[in-house]
């Protein structure tokens, strides 16, 4: 038995003392105690990365409590469960005496006394403390031991290990809610007597429905100490706002070992355990780790394991000894099992051994009967033989002495009908333990008397689809429970009796048929000397089979065609001529032309040794004897190898593009086709089409010229071929379009690897005629099930998907799903809407405006887009802008809104300028970025419209300005040089990088109206605003709030420092007229 050892040494009893411990005197007052608690602490927080984990430990254990002493004398002890108490008793601590609330007397322990770790537990568990002082021998104050300093230097770890959670866990645990009150915390920890309170949040269960309690913080007597160091009010502060999180857990399951890594690695006293949904199901501390040290558990688990050991041990020794009488009997029983299943092989053995080396049926009969029954050790083993009346004569037989023996005799039961013997032609065994218990009519009984059964086995005797006769073993006087194995080895030994039989029977038929052949074959060598004459001199090849196809003659010219000598074609040699794919196919057509009487007649290739592959047209017809049975075929082979390679030529240039040598349309539809029917025949089989287009080849064809172009597209033939299997399919459709075919694919996954590895191939330059080219792919992918019927479709979504990747950049792929073929056709009409709505003027500017929120004044107006369509009705950007980015309508859309906007601002700075200054902000997106004339075009739209630059803001996404950095920092200068202010919309939710922000002329960022939205509902998105405002001030930039929809976000957003902001609390978007008669007649008295 392993006992672990917990004798501490002296130098770990050392360790212990927490040295130094917070002395005091009786006038102190509660305040100064408290202030040295939580000082003492803080020095414990700041110096645990430095200091050694027991030192950082001592600290904290000695800010756990104060000793009070007197003259060097221990008068009380002042705690953090005294202040948690004095917190909730809402006494003023500000001129109280410690003297007043400490804890008197004081349980000490003499320093001599502190030999063994056991002592101080059950002191501390005797007397329910946490610290006991240690005194030396004039009494005065040595050091402090504590739960905490206990718990780090025991060493019985190995207990720990054999102990789990749930053995000591606290299952009573004191919870609260995170909205309480600090004062309602001290309430509890003070009613219960508790070191802690966990905050829990309430959760339903999904699958039953009940409450679950999940802890998200605690407080403790710790926190108690450092909060009324802090002076805060505990009647107001909310426990939320101050409880410790995360909180660390452990499961019920898990061992205290663990537990005390825990503990040791997060300098914790205590720690929660969790369910599988993470609910609250108890609490260890480091009390319940002591209790585990303590001497008398200790003695239990000791005997426990004593116990638990003998028993097993046993257990262990009957079982064994149970299983060795088992297995013995099991031997025995397994040795007499083999034995007889032996012998009985023995006999299979011997009967099939005289079978196959003997032809007389007589002695196999009687060697038969002989073994059978000294096997069985029966009275009789007999076999009885049908006749044409079904009556049957013994044949064999071997019985006993003193029984009579009816060898040779007729057995003719009267009882039965003519049809008796019908019941043994399906090889029924008929097998009778006792004629006397076994029900049979009492004819039968009396037949069986007569012949001296008492029991029997009747095994038939079946010779091809004929009943030939009865196997039949008896037993003469007393009843007999027949075997199974012994029923089996007779019904084994009736089939090799069969196979003698027809052995026997087909011998005998040979020897008649023997002579005849002979008389034929004479006549027959006279016939075939005609024959061969005839045959040596036809221009077409020759032969003969027998009736089984076996070849028997052939001609010179069938020689020449075929490559083969007429030995080598002899008997089934002509077969291993034939071309290896159409062996089956010949062999098929031979037989089925044989079975239904017909001529033969196939086209097929044989190929000769030397690879080189005859096509013929072959012909054969049944020859007949005078009894009009087959005695074999004629036939012969003509060679048509020119017309097949001609046919084949010109089914290879219906199905292959000439250019590139690469399947055409015609046989892409085709194997798309067989690729749909297969899906749907075969479950889980998955195929995929991707559908490439070469980007940038019209540029390079019309530089380089045509042939250049034709040199290109048989390079990227080449290259898709070696990026497939050769079961694929790589296909040119024309131009510079080509559709891969992959086949029995596991999943959508092996087509992305294929696409990718086209994509990579594409990534280096090709030399063309001298010339470095770049050339890159789009590719569109469909994922084929058995969801697709017609090839066309497939095409058609594939070509969709394609067309997808080149509007999302090119060089890229993108996967089918159905809402692209519903959203293309979507699409294709508001692409056609989109550019008569142009021509037709349908777009209208809205104007949101833009308000100084400190001192609530208008600055200007944000100009947004709004489509008014004549079918669909008012559309706002989310619904038509994304397809005028696609289609490049957005520049165009872009410059109508900046024109527009600015000539009504101007307008409004004319009819309104006595009062303020309007500003206006217009959003540009990257293809605006990517005209060359964009600084151009907006001068010009200033120089007409007469608006000062200074009173335009662009407003550019933080995706436009890394996309191409050094192009879009030259643009944003030019604009800057026209006095336009440059603004980040949406902050926050791009890159959010202050190197860009550094490098690039920004003067405002607009705040994400996500964030503003959800301010209220957490501190997380509180402090990224805060923290956007923060550095846009610290960089000298505007700030512009977006999505202000509430007074609580306005006076959030006042507190922080934002100066402008934006929204629906001020006004949504409105046309140029409702602005101007809500914000600029009014002079703005209504804001």
């Amino acid at each position: 038995m392993f006992i672990p050892s917990t004798a501490l040494t002296e130098a770990e009893l050392e360790s212990a003392i927490v040295r130094n411990p917070l002395i005091v005197s009786p006038d102190t007052s509660v305040m100064a105690a408290i202030a040295q608690m939580s000082g003492i602490r803080a020095m414990c927080s700041s110096s645990r990365e430095a200091d050694t984990e027991i030192a950082a430990l001592h600290l904290e254990a000695r800010s756990s409590c104060v000793l009070i002493v007197d003259n060097n004398e221990l008068l009380g002890i002042f705690t953090e469960r005294d202040v948690v108490r004095l917190s909730y008793q809402k006494r003023s601590l500000d001129n109280l005496a410690i003297s007043e609330v400490m804890a008197h007397p004081v349980i000490t322990l003499q320093q001599s006394a502190f030999t063994n770790l056991f002592l101080v537990v059950n002191l501390l568990q005797q007397y329910q403390i946490r610290h006991l002082p240690l005194l030396n021998e004039q009494n005065e104050i040595v050091g402090l031991l504590t739960h905490e300093s206990l718990r780090q230097v025991s060493r019985p770890i190995d207990l720990l290990h054999l102990r789990l959670v749930a053995d000591v866990m606290t299952s009573q645990v004191i919870c609260a809610a995170p909205s309480v009150s600090m004062l309602t915390i001290t309430h509890l920890m003070a009613e219960y007597r508790v070191s802690s309170v966990v905050l829990v949040e309430e959760r339903v269960q999904q699958t039953q429905g009940k409450l679950l309690q999940i802890p998200i913080g605690i407080v403790t007597e710790r926190d108690i100490v450092q909060f009324q160091a802090l002076q805060l009010d505990f009647e107001h502060q909310k426990a939320q706002a101050v409880m410790s999180t995360p909180v660390f857990s452990v499961s019920p399951n898990d061992s205290l070992w663990m537990v005390q890594q825990v503990m040791r690695q997060y300098l914790v006293k205590r720690v929660v355990v969790v369910g599988r949904q993470g609910e609250l199901l108890g609490i260890v501390t480091q009390t319940s780790i002591l209790k585990v040290l303590n001497p008398l558990e200790l003695t239990y688990l000791i005997e426990a394991l004593e116990h638990r050991v003998c028993r097993l041990e046993a257990e262990k020794l009957e079982l064994l000894q149970n299983r060795n009488a088992e297995l013995e009997k099991q031997v025995q029983e397994r040795t007499a099992t083999l034995k007889a299943k032996a012998e009985r092989e023995r006999l299979i053995t011997k009967i099939a051994t005289q079978i196959r080396s003997s032809l007389n049926l007589q002695n196999i009969l009687e060697t038969t009967v002989a073994e059978v029954r000294s096997l069985l050790k029966c009275d009789r083993a007999a076999i009885w033989q049908f006749q044409v009346d079904w009556s049957l004569v013994v044949v064999a037989e071997s019985v006993n002495h003193g029984y009579v023996s009816y060898l040779g005799k007729l057995i003719d039961d009267t009882c039965f009908g003519s049809n008796w013997a019908a019941t043994y032609r399906p090889e029924r065994t008929r097998v009778v333990c006792d004629i006397y218990t076994t029900q049979m009519s009492d004819c039968h009984r009396q037949l069986l008397e007569k012949l001296q059964t008492r029991a029997k086995i009747l095994v038939p005797i079946i010779e091809g689809n004929n009943l030939w006769g009865l196997l039949n073993v008896v037993e003469s006087h007393a009843p007999r429970q027949w075997q199974v194995e012994e029923i089996t080895l007779l019904q084994q030994l009736s089939t090799q009796l069969a196979i003698a039989i027809q052995q026997a029977t087909a011998y005998e038929k040979l020897q008649t048929e023997l002579a005849e052949r002979q008389r034929t074959e004479a006549h027959l060598r006279q016939s075939e000397q005609r024959y061969a004459s005839l045959a040596a001199a036809a221009p077409v090849g020759i032969f003969r089979t027998d009736a089984q196809g076996n070849c028997v003659y052939v001609n010179e010219r069938w020689c020449k065609i075929t490559g083969l000598t007429p030995e080598e074609a002899n008997a089934n040699g002509w077969v291993k001529g034939l071309h290896p794919n159409d062996r089956e196919q010949v062999s098929t057509e031979w037989y089925s032309a044989a079975l239904e009487n017909r001529p033969f007649q196939l086209e097929y290739r044989f190929q000769q040794p030397n690879g080189t592959v005859s096509w013929v047209f072959g012909q054969a017809v049944a020859e007949y004897d005078v009894a009009g049975n087959i005695t074999g075929y004629v036939g012969t082979i003509t060679d048509i190898s020119d017309r097949k390679h001609a046919e084949q030529q010109l089914i290879y240039n219906a199905l292959h593009d000439a250019l590139t040598d690469l399947p055409n349309r015609n046989l892409l539809m085709e194997r798309l086709e067989l690729a749909i029917n297969r899906a749907k025949r075969i479950e889980n089989y998955h195929f995929a089409v991707l559908f490439l287009d070469m980007d940038r080849f019209k540029i390079i064809n019309d530089s380089l010229g045509h042939l250049a172009g034709d040199q290109l597209l048989t390079i990227i033939a080449q290259k898709l071929k070696s990026k497939i299997r050769a079961v694929d399919l790589a296909a040119r459709l024309g131009g510079d379009e080509f559709v891969i075919l992959l086949e029995n694919l596991a999943g959508i996954e092996e087509a992305i690897v294929v696409a990718e590895r086209i994509l990579a191939e594409f990534q280096a330059p090709l030399m063309l005629n001298g010339y470095e080219v770049f050339i890159t792919t789009s590719i569109g992918i469909v994922f084929g099930k058995d969801n697709y019927h017609q090839a066309s479709d497939l095409l058609r979504d594939s070509d969709i998907a394609m067309y997808r990747a080149k509007a999302q950049g090119k060089s890229c792929y993108k996967i089918f799903d159905s809402q692209m073929h519903t959203q293309a056709l979507i699409r294709l009409n508001l692409e056609n809407d989109l550019r008569k709505a142009l021509e037709r003027q349908e777009f209208i500017v809205y104007y949101q405006p833009i308000i100084d929120i400190n001192h609530n004044h208008l600055i200007g107006f944000e100009a947004l887009a709004r489509w008014q369509h004549p079918t669909l009705g008012f559309m706002t950007p989310g619904e038509f802008m994304p397809i005028a980015e696609e289609t490049g309508l957005i520049v165009l859309l872009d410059s109508l809104i900046l024109y527009t906007a600015c000539q009504q601002i101007v307008t409004w700075q004319t009819q309104f300028c006595n009062q303020f200054r309007l500003k206006l902000s217009v959003n540009l997106s990257v293809q605006d970025l990517r005209q060359p004339s964009l600084v151009k075009d907006i001068k010009h739209i200033l120089t007409q419209t007469g608006l000062d630059g200074h009173c335009l803001t662009i407003e550019i996404t933080e995706g436009i300005l890394i996309e191409n950095i050094i192009e879009t920092l030259k643009i944003l200068e030019q604009l800057k040089a026209l006095g336009i202010q440059i603004s980040i919309d949406d902050f926050g939710t791009g890159y959010s990088s202050l190197n860009y922000l550094h490098r690039f002329p920004v003067d405002t960022l607009k705040i994400d109206r996500s964030f503003i939205h959800h301010m209220q509902e957490g501190s997380r998105n509180y402090q990224v605003v805060k923290t956007i405002i923060t550095l846009s001030n610290q960089l000298g930039l505007e700030v512009v709030a977006e999505g202000i929809e509430t007074q609580q976000q306005l006076q959030w957003l006042q507190e922080l420092g934002c100066e402008f902001g934006q929204g629906f609390l001020f006004s949504r978007p409105r046309a140029a007229d409702e602005i101007e008669a809500i914000f600029l007649t009014e002079k703005m008295e209504k804001l």
